[in-house]
Formats: structure tokens, sequence, C-alpha cells
């Protein structure tokens, strides 16, 4: 019987067995070994909405739109509850602008930094004529620091604390922002804390009443010494307004520092992602950094995230310099594969070739079983009736085999193949001559006579 299936054979099937096996390999590896992809949505604790953190986190969200990242931006009290939402299981909460002071790096072991973006000033500003220099002076005043869950609270009651007034809460206003400022104005209180960017309207605004006046701390770098967090900035004259020469004179604050903190299973590349958007809005500075200088790993109170260490020692990763984040993220998480690959390419690449050369081979030598029969059969003797079947069947065989594709350099093999047909055809040939005399013309396929002398067909 005739194997027609052998003409569908071909070099191809090889390389086809070794590419499901590579494929098999490369998807088993991938399922246990790839971590899995960043996901397409992140939530942000900022502040009140009316705070630059809020602002600042509109801006990452509308970059972060362009990379196919949604980031979901939350209104909170502040630093406080930032870090409560970050540390919370229930919550969706990733990350966080966070008041440096605010986080225990003990307490906060599941959460890391991922950089430092600006200074925020302590402001103090306080009504009346008497100066005040030093925190002390403040005994008996009505106090305004914040709400519970601001970073301005959560640093004014360290510093009151360290001066011997963390005990009079009863004193102490929630109020904060604009509102504190107004009530200070009016006179319901007598001193107000904010923790706020030289750019705040309501900081320009009590800066410019002659009637309030904005405490100069004479302990400035005793406070950077003792609180790590701080660190103290120089306003120079006329720095905040030239015209209105605002302030009149040089003054020294004490500043906290804005950062970006991450819960430890943030997925690794939205790590660095987060800090190119951070540069981007960031890194021309403001009044009191330089170019350059943010963000920064430094002036950070909780540990730094491994990957964004490495992002500040030797930049964004190089896929995400020169392509799209999706795809670069996918050929990061998929470089783990290459080892595997090239394991499992090694041997089949070695074994392919011999199997590329048998397969090409077998689909010629296939046909040397048929060949063998009909030549078995002839020798043991053949009726009229079965050597003109088994010419029918070699005429059938030569058929197939001018059809089948073989490479050029297998062709003395594939000519040897029809010349070796050619010559069982022959025996089968002698048999019917030998048996029924010489054969009419064009009474079996494949045969004819010229001359008088009989002519294989080719």
């Amino acid at each position: 019987m005739t194997r027609n299936v052998a003409r569908n054979r071909s070099p191809f099937s090889i390389w086809l067995a070794v590419i499901s096996l590579c494929t098999a390999g490369l998807v088993g590896t991938y399922v246990l070994f790839v971590e899995a992809p960043p996901p397409r949505r992140i939530v942000i604790a900022t502040g009140g909405k009316d705070g630059a953190y809020y602002r600042f986190a509109q801006l990452y969200a509308n970059l972060l739109k362009s990379e196919g990242i949604t980031l979901e931006v939350r209104s909170t009290q502040g630093s406080v509850e930032n870090l409560k939402l970050l540390m919370d299981d229930d919550s969706d909460v990733r990350v966080a602008f966070v008041q440096t002071g605010i986080a225990n790096s003990e307490q906060c072991d599941s959460l890391e930094a991922l950089a430092s973006l600006y200074r925020e000033p302590l402001w103090i500003f306080y009504r009346g004529s008497k100066g005040i220099d030093r925190l002390t002076q403040l005994k008996q005043q009505r106090i305004a620091i914040g709400p519970e869950g601001s970073g301005t609270r959560g640093i004014a009651l360290q510093l009151l604390k360290a001066n011997g007034l963390g005990e009079q809460d009863d004193q102490f206003s929630t109020l904060a922002g604009n509102a504190a400022a107004e009530a200070l104005e009016r006179g319901e209180i007598d001193v107000a804390f904010f923790v706020a960017g030289v750019d705040a309207k309501y900081v320009r605004k009590l800066l410019q009443d002659p009637e309030i006046h904005l405490a100069e701390l004479t302990h400035a770098e005793a406070y950077e010494r003792q609180f790590r967090f701080l660190s103290a900035v120089k306003i120079d004259e006329g720095l905040l307004d030239l015209q209105q020469n605002i302030p009149s004179h040089q003054i020294v604050l004490i500043a906290p520092a804005a950062t970006l903190v991450a819960h430890r299973s943030l997925h690794p590349a939205l790590v660095s992602l987060l800090l190119k958007v951070a540069t981007k809005v960031h890194q021309q500075g403001d009044l009191l950094s330089n170019v350059g200088e943010f963000p920064s790993p430094k002036l950070t109170d909780l540990p730094l995230n491994p990957e964004a260490e490495r992002y500040f020692r030797s930049g964004p990763p190089v896929l995400q310099r020169f392509m799209p984040f999706w795809l670069a993220s996918m050929l990061d998480r998929l470089k783990i594969m290459i080892i595997p690959l090239i394991m499992l390419l090694m041997p089949l690449m070695r074994v392919a070739p011999p199997l590329v050369r048998w397969q090409t081979r077998r689909k010629i030598y296939l046909w040397y079983d048929e060949l063998r029969r009909i030549d078995l059969r002839s020798i043991d003797g053949m009726t009229i009736e079965e050597a003109d079947s088994s010419l029918e069947h070699l005429h059938r065989l030569e058929q197939q085999i001018a059809r089948i594709g073989v490479p050029l350099s297998y062709m003395e093999e594939y000519y040897n193949l029809r010349l070796h047909l050619n010559l069982v055809r022959s025996r089968v040939l002698s048999i019917l001559r030998g048996e029924a005399g010489h054969p009419q013309p064009g009474s079996h396929p494949g045969f004819r006579t010229e001359g008088g002398e009989s002519t294989l067909t080719r």
C-alpha cells in the first residue's frame, strides 16, 4: 500500500517539534518564575485638596496616563493618615506623600521610601509685638497645629514636646491652612504652625501683614542635629517678593522634606516609573532647592526601596528609556527566561540537523520498502496478473515520487531511487516478456515500443 503521508513530510516538521519543545519550556518557566505584570491602577494618598500634595499628585496622574497607568488620587487629612492607609492590609493605597519626621522605621517596617521630593519649611507665625525666637516662649498661647493625621501636627507636637510644651493639648487648635491663617489674622489664635512651600498663598499673605510676625528660631541648627529629618534653610532678603522686599532680611527656617513612600508590595516596575514621573515634576527645583537636587535618596526617614536605590545610582532602566512602559516592563520580566531558553536550545540545535537529514532521507527511503516487496515477489515468481498489477503500482509510485520535495543536496539519493524503481520495473517487464511474449504497445503504463525495442518512459 502506498504511503501517501510521506510526500507531506518536510524538514519543517523537525523545526516545528523543536519550537514546540522550546515553547513548552518557556511557558513552564514563565508560570513558575516570571513575576506578575504591574497593575494598571495605583491609588496614592495625598492630603487636603488645597494642598501641594494633592496638586502634585494630579500632575503625576496626567503623566502616568500617557504610560497606560491610572493613578487614583485620594484626598486625606495628611501624612499621619497616609501612613495608616499604607500599613492597613485592607486598604488599596500603595503610594503616598509623607512628610519626614512622621514615620517610625520600626513601626512602619512594611513601608519604604522612594525619594524625597522637595523641602517644606516650617512656618511659625504669631501675633503681637513681642518677638519670639524660641518655642519655650509659646507657653500659655493659643496655638494652631493642624488636624489629627496631618504632618504639621506631627512635627509641631515633637518640637513642642522637646521644649516642654507637650502636655497643653487643650490649648492646641486643629485649624490648618487658610482657616488657621484667617483665625490668626482675626486674633482668634496667637500662634499658627504651617508646613508649606514658599508658594503657599496664605504664607505670602501672612508675611505681608504688619501685625503678623514670623518666628525666627535661634536653635535652627540644633533642631537640625537633633531631628535628622529636618534641615536648616536660608531664605534670603527679597527672595519671596523683590518688589516688596519680602522677607526684609535673611531668615533661617527649619524644614522637613516631602517624601514619596510606598508599601513593599508595590511592583518594582512601578517604582522606576513613579520616580521617572517625579523627576519630570520636581527636577527643576524651586526657591529652596537647585535644579536637579530633587528627587533625592537623601532626607528620608524610612529605608530606601532597592529599586529606587538602583534608579538613583544608574538612572531609569535601559528599556524604559527607549520603549513604552508596557513593552519595557514585559521584556524586563521575561529576561529571567533567557538562561532556560539557551539551556533548552543548545541541545535541541545540536539534535535538529541530524534529525533534518534523517527526515529528508526517510522521505526517499520510505519508497524502498515498496520496491523491495515488489522485487522479492518478482524473484519468487509472479503470475501475469501479479506482474501487471505490480507494473501499475510502480507507475503510481513513480508519479508520487516525482512530486515529493527534496533539497538539492539530496538529489543523488532521489535519482538513485528513481533509477532503482526503473530497475524493478524492468524486472517485472521481463517476467511479462518471458511468460506472455512481447506486450502490445500501450498495454502497460510507462511502457512503449520504438522500432521494435522496448523503452521505459521517463
